[in-house]
C-alpha cells in the first residue's frame, strides 16, 4: 500500500501544481483535490441536506446571525478511518490525524492532500470529510509542529509567522474564509498546527461579523474595536503587508500587557478576501480557555460561530429550531457567554 499510495500522490500532486501555475491558482487546485477526494469516497457527506436560517435584529434587520442545520455533519462523530495499524506500519506522533505518515494508514489510501510551500513553511491541504461548506480544507504544516497559540511560552510560533501564513493563503485564496482556532477556542487537534479555509456559500455569501464590520466602516466609525457584536473583535483592513505589519505590532502589544492571564487565554484569528485584488480584513478574538460552550449550545465554539453562524447537527437542535425557540437574542446570548474582554479593566 505504501507504494501505490505514494505513486498515487505524486501523480496527483504533479497534476494539480500544474493547474495552480497554468493560471487556475490554489482555487482550481483545490477544487480539483475535492473533486478527486469525492470520488475517492473520502469525503463522507455533500452540502444538500444543509439549511440555513437567518434570524434578524427585530429594530436594526440589517443586524443578524445565522444557523447552519447540517444533520448529515452529526457522522462525524462516528469518526472516519481505522485506529489500529497494518502489522509493521509505526504511529507518528500518538496517531496525529494531521501527519501524513499516519493518514496514509488510517484512511487506507483513500485520503490524499496537496503540498503548499509558504516562505521557509511548508503545508498539505487535506480536505475535511464532514465538510461545512463547499470545499471545507484543512491546511496543515507538513511537520507536527504545536497549535498552541504563539503568545504563550507553549507556543513555538511568533504571532507575525502564524499571521503570515494566514494572510498569505488569503490572498491567494479569494472568495474563500478562513480561520485558525487556538487550543480550546474550537473544534481543534492541539498538537499540530493546521488553518481551516472554505468558500463563500454562493447564497450566503456575507456572515454576520463581516457585515457589523462593514457596516461600522461605512458609517464612519474609526478604531479597530467592534461594536454591536457580542464578542470583543479586534479588526484591520488594508492592503496585507499593512495589516500584517499593524495587527502583529498591536497583538504582540496586547499580550506583554496580559502578562499575567495569557496561560489562560486562547484565541480565534480569521481572514478573508472577496477578490483577486481587494483589501484584506484580518479579525482577532480573545477567548478564555475555559469557556469552550455557549450556553444553549452544544457543540464548540470555533471561527465559523465567532462569524455569527452557528452549527446545528442533532434532533435535538433541529426540534429547537422547528419549534421557534431559536431568535436573534438567544443567538447574540450564546455567543455573549464566551466574551473575553481585551483587558481586565473591561470584564
Amino acid at each position: 500500500m505504501h507504494t501505490n499510495y505514494e505513486h498515487t500522490w505524486d501523480k496527483l500532486n504533479s497534476r494539480l501544481r500544474e493547474i495552480e501555475i497554468s493560471g487556475g491558482g490554489l482555487d482550481a487546485a483545490l477544487s480539483e483535490l475535492e473533486a478527486h477526494q469525492k470520488e475517492s469516497g473520502f469525503i463522507k457527506i455533500g452540502l444538500d441536506a444543509v439549511e440555513r436560517h437567518n434570524f434578524k435584529h427585530p429594530e436594526y434587520p440589517s443586524r443578524f446571525f445565522r444557523i447552519q442545520y447540517n444533520p448529515e455533519r452529526a457522522l462525524r462523530f462516528n469518526g472516519s478511518g481505522i485506529s489500529t495499524p497494518p502489522p509493521g506500519t509505526e504511529i507518528r506522533n500518538e496517531g496525529c490525524f494531521l501527519c501524513r505518515d499516519n493518514i496514509r494508514w488510517q484512511q487506507q489510501g483513500t485520503e490524499m492532500g496537496y503540498e503548499i510551500h509558504m516562505g521557509e513553511t511548508s503545508y498539505y491541504a487535506w480536505m475535511n470529510p464532514f465538510p461545512l461548506s463547499p470545499t471545507h480544507v484543512v491546511i496543515a504544516t507538513t511537520e507536527h509542529t504545536s497549535q498552541e497559540w504563539p503568545v504563550c511560552e507553549k507556543g513555538k510560533l511568533e504571532v507575525s509567522v502564524l499571521l503570515n501564513d494566514l494572510v498569505e493563503l488569503a490572498e491567494r485564496m479569494p472568495g474563500y474564509i478562513g480561520f485558525y482556532n487556538g487550543v480550546n477556542a474550537g473544534a481543534s487537534i492541539p498538537g499540530h498546527l493546521h488553518f481551516q479555509f472554505f468558500k463563500r456559500p454562493e447564497d450566503e455569501p456575507e456572515f454576520p461579523l463581516e457585515r457589523a464590520a462593514r457596516q461600522q466602516f461605512e458609517s464612519g466609525e474609526k478604531g479597530k474595536f467592534l461594536k454591536n457584536y457580542p464578542l470583543d473583535v479586534a479588526v484591520w483592513t488594508g492592503k496585507p503587508k499593512a495589516v500584517l505589519k499593524q495587527a502583529s505590532q498591536w497583538i504582540s502589544g496586547w499580550a506583554a500587557k496580559n502578562k499575567s492571564r495569557i496561560h489562560d487565554l486562547t484565541a480565534n484569528f480569521i481572514v478573508s478576501r472577496n477578490t483577486p485584488g481587494d483589501d484584506i480584513s484580518l479579525f482577532f478574538v480573545p477567548r478564555d480557555r475555559s469557556k469552550t460552550h455557549g450556553d444553549g449550545m452544544s457543540g464548540l465554539i470555533g471561527g465559523l460561530e465567532v462569524l455569527g453562524e452557528l452549527v446545528f447537527s442533532s434532533n435535538e437542535d433541529k426540534a429547537l429550531l422547528d419549534a421557534g425557540k431559536i431568535d436573534y437574542f438567544s443567538l447574540e446570548k450564546t455567543l455573549a457567554s464566551v466574551r473575553t474582554p481585551f483587558f481586565l479593566e473591561e470584564a
